[in-house]
């Protein structure tokens, strides 16, 4: 988010996340696979307040594969995020 600060920029729209899959790993480590749509959301330029709307494409949908971890104060922390466009198992 501070590359986003420094360049006055911010997102609006709509982002959709579905096919959650969770994982446990023990009682200390997670992995939780989704996927994300999009194509709906734009950055905005905060100076202006306007939005840079984009064409939709197949690389809006994203896949995350994300690692938690739980904390000693049993928090789950992200810990590792492999993000990749255009999959498809998101492409419906």
């Amino acid at each position: 988010m501070d590359k986003f600060k420094k360049a006055s920029r911010g997102i609006t729209g709509t982002i959709r996340y579905y096919d959650r899959t969770v994982t446990l790993d023990g009682s200390k480590a997670a992995s939780v696979v989704f996927c994300a749509d999009e194509s709906k959301g734009y950055a905005k330029d905060l100076k202006t307040n306007k939005p840079k709307v984009t064409t939709p494409s197949d690389e809006d949908f994203i896949l995350y594969n994300t690692r938690l971890e739980k904390t000693s104060d049993g928090v789950w922390q992200t810990t590792r995020i492999v993000s990749t466009a255009g999959a498809k198992q998101c492409l419906k």
